[in-house]
């Protein structure tokens, strides 16, 4: 039996946090989920589509804490794969405008371990 899938991990610790990506590549979307701390969690979900060369578009599906970063990581991801991308980030200690980087920094290391950047 064929994989349909494949997933790829990172994590980083900052400020005394452990923050961890996981990435699941289908053949036709890419869901991405951030957390923070041990257990993974569905937090704040964007949806993205790329449009050919130009920008993305994308919308908010759930919640509303990290809503600015949440929609740049899924524009992010949908720009890369070329293709649709739901991204989840679920913080607890640290909102997305404090951790911003962070999460970009995670979003470079799975990019670059799945080769494209």
């Amino acid at each position: 039996m064929a994989t349909s899938y494949e997933s790829f991990r990172e994590e980083i610790e900052e400020k005394g946090y452990r923050f961890t990506a996981i990435l699941i590549k289908l053949s036709n979307a890419v869901l991405v989920f951030f957390y923070e701390g041990g257990d993974m969690k569905l937090g704040t979900l964007a949806v993205a589509l790329p449009f050919g060369d130009g920008p993305c578009v994308s919308s908010i599906l759930l919640g509303e804490r990290n809503m600015v970063i949440t929609k740049i990581l899924a524009e992010r991801f949908a720009s890369a794969f070329k293709g649709i991308t739901l991204v989840s980030t679920f913080l607890v200690e640290i909102g997305g405008s404090e951790v911003s980087s962070t999460l970009l920094k995670l979003t470079k290391k799975l990019l670059d371990k799945v080769g494209l950047q």
